[in-house]
Parts: structure tokens; C-alpha cells; sequence
């Protein structure tokens, strides 16, 4: 079917562990991503969508929307919170399966100490995992990866920014614990920018590893102010590190010659994180319709 185009509530400052703004309901929010133009919908934080399988096939189908993945972050490196994690999983992969669904992204949680130096590579590596912290995370991938193969569903990995995959140097490290065939990638062009990456670059050499791409553009000047000003993830992200599709430093004309030139066969994901009072969070319509077009422009 090729590469088809989804949205997600993220990028109407819905995200985890975050209070969901009270002029955004679930039903706003889906009716904006089909008037914008978008034909699915990642599944958000759990019980933001309808959690009653019926109810969310129907809300989603009177919409004309498919149910693309969820994203799912546990922290991963802490055995002591495996059982609470995994069943977070458990829940979240029931759900998508009975929704349509195929593929869950799996991500380590943000924490305090690794947010307080997103996107400063160098101190977020001096804080990576210990090694017996890797074997403990790698324990728990492999958990989530079986538990979601008996709903039928695949798994990827999404790095992250103020989690403890967030560097290039981490996201190799992660890579190289599960074969290809074991453990997909959902590469975010963004978060790996912020990160200290190129998108490009990290496509081309793992090409094989992606099933999953979130399309987010990152603002070049918040960046460099962020950095500067040591803000913590949450912070960036309010003070608009992540830019409007096609408004950012990333060239999405490459990734997607590399996505095209490979056969990719999934969903690319528009995001645009944003929260609450923070910039970028008050036109989300604007934005996801201006992002849809860009990449019509581009012949998507």
C-alpha cells in the first residue's frame, strides 16, 4: 500500500503525563485530523480515545480514520517498575488490536534527571544506562515483544528526547540488542535532530529497522536557545522547539526519497509537539493542515 499519512494528538498538546486541555475532547480532536486531511490516527495516551473497542472503531470509521500504533513509555531501565510498565503495554496492545491496529511503539519514560539535559549530547551520554541498566532494559523489550506478538501485533522503537535513548550513540547501542527481525524502529526525525543527530543519515543506514516514521520538523534558533538556556524537555517544548512541517531545519523532500526509494510500506506519523500555553499550541488545526499540504506539495 506504500507509505500512507496519519496524525496524532500530540500535536493538539495531548500527551503523556500531561493534563489533556479542556477545549480539546477526543471527539474535537479526531473531527480536526480528518478535516485536516489526514487518513489515521495514532492511538495518544491511553484513555484519551475511547477505550471500549466498539466505540473506538466506530468513532474512528464514521471519521473515515484508521487506527495506525500507539506509543507506549515505560521505564525501562528500572526492573522495579517492569510489572506496572508492562501491564501499561498489555493494556494498550489489547486495545489497538481489537482497533485495527498492527504495530505498538515502544519508548523508555522521560525522567527528571535525563530531561534536565535534553538535547546537550555530550551530558546526556555521561548519564546513559549502566551496563547491567542496558540488560535490564533489553530484558524488558523482549518481554513487550512477546506479550504484544500474542495480540498480533509488531514493535517499535521510538528514541526519545529526556529518556535514556536519546543520543545516536544510544540509539546504536539499542539497535544492536534485538535482531531486525525482533525489534522495529520508529524513527521521529525531530527528536533525533534534538537529540544531536541527522534523520537522514541515521534513514539510510538502518533503512531495514524503520516501520514506523514520525514526520516532526525542529526549529534550528529554540534549539540552539534551549541548549543554551539548559532547559528540560517539557520547557523546549513550550518555549516551540518543534516547528510547523516544512517551517523547521529538516529537509522531509530527502526523507521521504529514502522512505520512496526503499519500498517503505507503513504510516508516516505528522507530529508537531506542543503543550498547553506554550507556543505552537494555539492553532493545532492550522498547523496539521498546513503540514498536510506540505507534504502533498512534496506528491504525498
Amino acid at each position: 500500500m506504500g507509505i500512507r499519512v496519519a496524525s496524532a494528538p500530540v500535536s493538539w498538546g495531548i500527551m503523556e503525563n500531561v493534563p489533556v486541555p479542556s477545549e480539546y475532547p477526543y471527539s474535537r480532536v479526531l473531527d480536526e485530523i480528518a478535516q485536516a486531511g489526514y487518513t489515521g490516527t495514532e492511538l495518544g495516551p491511553y484513555g484519551f480515545l475511547p477505550v471500549e473497542p466498539s466505540l473506538l472503531r466506530q468513532e474512528l470509521d464514521r471519521r473515515g480514520l484508521k487506527l495506525c500504533s500507539a506509543f507506549v513509555a515505560i521505564p525501562l531501565g528500572d526492573s522495579n517498575q517492569h510489572k506496572s510498565g508492562l501491564a501499561q503495554v498489555e493494556q494498550a496492545a489489547e486495545l489497538i488490536s481489537q482497533g485495527g491496529a498492527r504495530l505498538l511503539i515502544l519508548s523508555d519514560a522521560v525522567t527528571p534527571d535525563r530531561s534536565a539535559v535534553a538535547g546537550r549530547r555530550a551530558e546526556a551520554n555521561r548519564l546513559s544506562w549502566t551496563e547491567p541498566e542496558w540488560k535490564t532494559a533489553e530484558q524488558a523489550i523482549r518481554e513487550v515483544v512477546h506479550r504484544c506478538g500474542t495480540y498480533g501485533l509488531k514493535v517499535a522503537f521510538h528514541h526519545h528526547v529526556g529518556s535514556h535513548v536519546e543520543t545516536p550513540e544510544e540509539v546504536d547501542r539499542l539497535l544492536s540488542l534485538l535482531s531486525p527481525g525482533e525489534l522495529g524502529m520508529c524513527l521521529d526525525t525531530g527528536h533525533y535532530r534534538y537529540g544531536g543527530g541527522d534523520p537522514v543519515e541515521l534513514l539510510d543506514r538502518v533503512i531495514d529497522r524503520v516501520w514506523c516514521v514520525h514526520l516532526k520538523d525542529i526549529d534550528e534558533g529554540h534549539l540552539s536557545e534551549s541548549r543554551r538556556q539548559r532547559l528540560d524537555f517539557h520547557s523546549a517544548v513550550r518555549n516551540g522547539v518543534f516547528a510547523r512541517l516544512g517551517d523547521g531545519a529538516i529537509d522531509f523532500s530527502i526523507v521521504l526519497a529514502v522512505l520512496r526509494k526503499s519500498q517503505f510500506d507503513g504510516w508516516v506519523v505528522v507530529e508537531q509537539d506542543v503543550l498547553e500555553g506554550g507556543r505552537g499550541a494555539a492553532a493545532p488545526l492550522a498547523n496539521a493542515k498546513a503540514a498536510r499540504e506540505f507534504l502533498r506539495k512534496l506528491g504525498y
